[in-house]
């Protein structure tokens, strides 16, 4: 088991970014409390995945309460 490396776009206030990941294999949906965001969070679908070079690549679909972003992108 690697390190992934998880690519984040799209979301419109915190821009693109990238992350390291302990995972074996990335999900289909990620959810990110942001920084400072008082409970908000991000929701991220994943686009696809490069399992040779380990990257996974998800676009923004969401922000707001995790009670009602949950719901929504699942």
């Amino acid at each position: 088991m690697g390190h992934w490396v998880y690519e984040f776009s799209g979301c419109p206030d915190s821009g693109d970014y990238q992350q390291i990941a302990d995972d074996a294999e990335p999900g289909d949906v990620v959810l990110r409390e942001r920084r400072g965001g008082l409970g908000t969070v991000d929701a991220f679908v994943r686009e696809n995945v490069d399992g040779m070079m380990m990257v996974a690549r998800f676009r923004w679909v969401a922000s707001g309460d995790p009670s009602v972003v949950a719901p929504a992108v699942l």
